[in-house]
């Protein structure tokens, strides 16, 4: 059963939300560097310390963002974990449908994706094994090779780096065409091809 948050963590997140979003709307608009602690506090309306009481650094602020999902990667993996009846291919599917999903309906996650193109030495994007997303894509994989629909001679890192460019090319091509497409049906369809091919050796 999911625990209920208390009035107070609500609005702690609240703000932690709201600092991330306005810190990550001001680095994008004027550079990383040229954005000071003191400026994102004017934006949001609060103290410095405020900020720092949320985040250790500046730099902190860029590279957090994506804690924000992974309590609902963290859902996903336990319903797949818990589901006996569908095969590890159809977790796969639905997975990088429903992750689509929650990157496209997130606009800062959409802002911390432009940032890490912007300033790729903070790292933002690239493999991390603590983020839930990369230890569920690696799950689903393992149990595809276990069952057979990717056959155990690809390396499955390599298939989860494979499925990471999809999930991020879908998801650019999306907002390239101003959202003009099913943004998690056209991940699937594109999932699948790869899949296909992952069948035989």
């Amino acid at each position: 059963m999911k625990k209920e948050l208390t009035p107070r963590k609500r609005q702690a997140l609240e703000m932690r939300a709201k600092i991330q979003s306005a810190a990550l709307t001001l680095f994008n608009r004027e550079g990383f560097e040229n954005v000071s602690v003191e400026e994102i506090a004017q934006t949001v309306g609060c103290s410095v310390g405020n900020i720092y009481h949320y985040f250790k650094s500046k730099d902190e602020l860029a590279i957090q963002v994506t804690q924000m999902v992974d309590e609902a990667y963290t859902e996903l993996e336990r319903e797949y974990l818990a589901n006996t009846a569908s095969s590890g291919r159809e977790k796969l599917l639905d997975f990088v449908g429903k992750s689509l999903e929650i990157s496209a309906r997130d606009e800062m996650l959409y802002k911390a994706f432009i940032h890490g193109l912007r300033y790729p030495e903070q790292a933002v994007l690239q493999k991390n094994g603590k983020r839930v997303y990369y230890r569920l894509l690696r799950e689903l994989v393992d149990l595809c090779r276990q069952e057979g629909s990717i056959h155990p001679s690809y390396d499955a890192d390599e298939v989860v780096e494979d499925l990471v460019v999809l999930h991020r090319g879908t998801l650019f091509e999306w907002r390239i065409y101003q959202e003009g497409f099913d943004v998690a049906e056209q991940g699937r369809r594109m999932a699948r091809i790869l899949l296909r091919g992952l069948e035989t050796e």
